[in-house]
């Protein structure tokens, strides 16, 4: 009878094995230890797995000072990180990940927990603790992966119970900004077949940025995560693992670090198109100011159109402005079910999974204070119930979030100001259910195969918010002003991209054979069929027209009713292909070279909700896109298993890219081809007992093919005989193609109503297309460089002393497919240190740590807001430096 081996409890990443001479009773010889994966579902040395893989055990990531998703760019070849504007992440590789903004966006690199994929991951906001082991896939894993692989995947292994023996571990850390850490694990085998395993971490740290207006530190952390971890072995041939895990957080993370602009005196704008600048918009460009202002109210108006009088920015990224702290909540329950059945020259595999997570960002929506303004001294006589209602006080209201989204019309307010302020808020809650069945054969003769099925279903709902006490105090006083009609309220006074409900049911299925065609020579073939169906409910909130009518929604103050509005009910399907062909080559004993055409796939899905009025050209709906990829490999572990040497090329056709671009408030999300190609090179040398060196040095080659877009930065795509505007109704811009001169001489002011002029014949566009053919992808620099060295030093008393230093580059790159000077993301470095010492029996240690030893404050990730917010650029850097120290101790 076959006995189900505990894969998960052997080594897992590189280590040396050995100690110098000066270690008593332990070899002179240092070598290198094999790593095991399970990259294509089956327990394989890393060297043996014809696919480019970067892999890292829990000791690896303490190294190499790895505590979460965002390191990883340090040490794994071609990937890349950065934030989203909203509450998500974009984590690249090879050029391919998430470059759009959609409730129904999928990601382009596929994140699992123990095998589980996962939709909406939490593991971007948590630090690593208790893992086994961590798998980056670099290519399209279409096959076993399957959808949303397009780039690759990334696996985590949370570290399962064992009924080998007791064990436990407790490490604490303090460091600058009042950093406390304490992370744990305990396992206790029961009995011969069931072990149960409990770990946790706790994190507690102040803010990184200085909000000199509140005089509190702001992007701190306050989390909490715990996991259980049962075994259960009812048979030789039966094993049954479960997870368990809960994570919260209650913090001031922000989304956005910083906002930057040049700041453009005409207004129409905004933010200048040439560089960054530490300013904001010139706030006659902003929506919220514009229809609060004199020119669209009169006399009742609380600001002057044309003023470009606006708040104070600090000079520095980690300074803000702000009459409010963030406030940074997510909590998410997982469960991971692995049931593995020996049936003979077959292993039958249940893996399921089950999620539910929460999260709700809320900050300043530009970082800056509004001096103290007047409430109209004639709104009184014209507008008397609200006046008295809202504005008695002098003060502004500001909405809060609603059901109804009525804000301050329908009694939610969530505070007051002296000035004109706004925030914004994005939040998502989603759960979701996962299947997995595959059957693999373990046959002695050249002939193999693994078949499996896979069903998902997600439901989420997502809505992003944005609140301006200058629209509110339009939609307070317009009915009143304008209409006679005081004491009702135009609803919604705030922006609301609301996903109510949406839907994905995504079934599989999948297979590959192997064949060794001889005793060096293997050929893989696989292939996944997929079927996506996507549901979606969704509406758009501001200033909301019935949809029978055609008027404006008008309540009472404190009715709080439901708004009318138009609402998208749609489903779409995608049924797609996707596979790979594999020949690997055993050139020897410590050689493989591989060859492997893969197609990967990714769905379509829809665009945020919009007014087809005010865009009839655009599509309300995005297409999938695919990725077919050449890659040639060569793996070697040479000089007696003390040098890994892995080579990898690849070619990629990219077939309707996803990207998007964010225009009047709504993310417009395109498709387009693209070219990319590159190389990488991964070393790991022990040259002696003491030495452990790595270096890890890629190339990246990406370009746009065929592709035509405006550039909301710049609308006239710099031409001098056409002339942008700036429409008054919703602060978008769009362009007359008549010289300046003749512009103003038929229609006069840039500051005026696009459609009305279209509507009287002159010849008006959203803008002047550039080609962008050739371009850069965005984020994706084309050389990076990480080399790290590790030196360990043989006590007398048999203790150790190890010193590291690890060091990254990354090559310039482009925040925008436009490549303009301004999208520049400039190179970048950074060093990291720590010492570590082992007590003899191996029982505690003591590090000293530190990370951007320079205290650099790189930019790392760019993202650029609509017209009606005035063009602004949110900015995101690496960390501040850290260091610190942690003791450990192991029972």
């Amino acid at each position: 009878m076959n006995t189900i081996t505990d894969y998960r409890a052997r080594p897992l990443c590189i280590a040396i094995i050995a100690a110098t001479a000066s270690f008593s009773g332990t070899l002179a010889q240092a070598q290198l230890e094999e790593v095991i994966v399970t990259a294509q579902k089956r327990a394989e040395s890393v060297q043996d797995v014809p696919i480019a893989i970067t892999a890292f055990n829990e000791s690896a990531l303490r190294d190499k000072q790895i505590n979460g998703f965002a390191d990883m760019r340090f040490t794994a070849p071609n990937v890349s990180y950065n934030k989203g504007n909203f509450t998500g992440n974009n984590f690249q590789i090879r050029g391919v990940g998430t470059n759009l903004v959609a409730a129904s966006a999928d990601s382009g690199v596929g994140v699992h927990v123990n095998e589980v994929p996962l939709i909406s991951p939490r593991l971007f906001e948590t630090e690593y603790y208790d893992v086994e082991q961590i798998l980056i896939l670099r290519g399209p894993q279409g096959t076993l992966y399957g959808r949303n692989s397009t780039g690759g995947a990334a696996n985590m292994i949370t570290r399962g119970a064992s009924t080998d023996g007791f064990e436990a571990s407790v490490e604490g850390q303090y460091g600058n900004y009042d950093h406390k850490k304490i992370t744990g694990a305990i396992n206790i085998p029961v009995n011969d077949s069931f072990a149960m395993r409990f770990a946790g971490i706790w994190l507690d740290r102040d803010g990184y940025t200085e909000n000199l207006f509140t005089g509190t530190d702001v992007d701190g952390r306050d989390q909490v995560s715990a996991r259980a971890s049962f075994r259960w072995l009812p048979t030789d041939t039966t094993q049954v693992d479960l997870m368990l895990s809960w994570f919260d957080e209650d913090s001031t993370r922000t989304r956005s670090q910083k906002t930057m602009c040049h700041n453009d005196p005409s207004g129409v704008l905004g933010c200048l198109p040439d560089k960054l600048d530490f300013d904001v918009p010139n706030p006659s460009s902003q929506l919220a100011n514009i229809l609060a202002s004199d020119a669209v109210l009169g006399p009742l108006g609380v600001f002057s159109f044309g003023s470009n009088e606006r708040g104070a920015v600090p000079r520095d990224l980690r300074k803000v402005i702000s009459e409010r702290d963030p406030i940074y909540e997510a909590d998410e329950k997982l469960a991971t079910l692995t049931i593995a059945q020996e049936l003979g020259e077959y292993t039958l595999t249940f893996v399921g999974g089950y999620q539910e997570t929460e999260v709700l960002s809320q900050m300043d929506y530009q970082w800056t204070v509004d001096g103290p303004r007047a409430v109209s001294p004639f709104l009184p006589f014209v507008a008397p119930t609200a006046a008295n209602t809202l504005y008695a006080d002098g003060l502004f209201p500001i909405s809060a979030p609603s059901p109804e989204s009525t804000g301050i019309i329908g009694g939610h307010i969530d505070s007051y100001s002296v000035g004109l302020e706004s925030y914004d808020q994005s939040n998502q809650s989603s759960e979701q259910l996962s299947a997995e069945l595959r059957l693999q054969s373990d046959f002695d003769g050249p002939f193999n195969f693994l078949v499996g099925g896979f069903w998902m279903d997600v439901d989420l709902d997502n809505q992003y918010w944005v609140f301006a006490s200058g629209l509110d105090y339009f939609g307070a006083v317009f009915p009143g002003a304008a209409l006679g009609l005081d004491g009702l309220g135009w609803v919604g006074p705030n922006f609301n991209n609301e996903t109510g409900d949406y839907n994905i049911n995504s079934q599989a299925l999948f297979g590959e054979v192997y064949y060794e065609l001889t005793d060096t020579l293997k050929l893989t073939i696989g292939a996944r069929y997929t079927i996506d169906e996507k549901t979606i409910e969704d509406r758009q909130i501001l200033f909301n027209n019935d949809p029978v009518t055609g008027l404006p929604v008008l309540q009472p103050f404190g009715a709080d009713l439901p708004i009318p509005t138009a609402t998208r009910r749609e489903k779409n399907d995608w049924k797609e292909t996707t596979g790979r062909i594999v020949l690997d080559w055993s050139v020897s004993a410590d050689t493989l070279a591989y060859a492997s055409y893969s197609r990967g796939y990714k769905g379509g899905g829809f665009n945020p909700p919009f007014d087809p009025v005010q865009f009839p050209s655009q599509e309300p709906n995005f297409e999938p896109e695919f990725v077919d990829a050449i890659e040639i490999g060569v793996k070697n572990t040479l000089l007696n298993n003390t040098l890994q040497a892995n080579f990898s090329a690849f070619y990629y056709d990219y077939t309707d890219m996803q990207v998007s671009k964010i225009v009047n408030r709504t993310s417009f999300n395109e498709n387009t081809d693209a070219g990319i190609w590159g190389g990488e090179a991964e070393f790991v040398f022990a040259p002696t007992a003491n030495w452990l060196v790595n270096a890890n040095i890629a190339y990246l080659n990406t370009e746009v093919k065929g592709f035509e877009s405006v550039d909301t930065r710049d609308p006239t795509a710099g031409r001098s005989d056409v002339t942008l505007l700036k429409d008054l109704s919703n602060a978008s811009n769009c362009v007359a193609l008549l010289p300046p001169d003749v512009f103003t001489a038929v229609a006069g002011s840039p500051f005026t109503s696009c459609s009305a002029l279209a509507d009287a014949g002159l010849p008006i566009t959203d803008g002047i297309s550039q080609d962008l053919d050739g371009n850069q992808l965005q984020n994706s620099p084309e050389w990076t460089v990480s080399l790290g060295a590790e030196y360990t030093f043989a006590l007398q008393d048999s203790s150790e002393l190890s010193l590291r230093v690890d060091y990254y580059w990354q090559d310039e790159m482009y925040a925008r497919l436009f490549n303009r000077e301004i999208d520049r993301i400039d190179s970048w470095d950074i060093w990291n240190a720590q010492a570590t010492y082992t007590s003899a029996d191996n029982r505690w240690y003591a590090r000293a740590y530190i990370k951007n030893i320079a205290d650099d404050d790189h930019l790392v990730a760019m993202y650029v807001t609509d017209p009606s917010s005035g063009m602004y650029t949110n900015v995101f850097s690496i960390e501040p430096r850290t260091y610190g120290l942690a003791i450990g101790y192991n029972f």
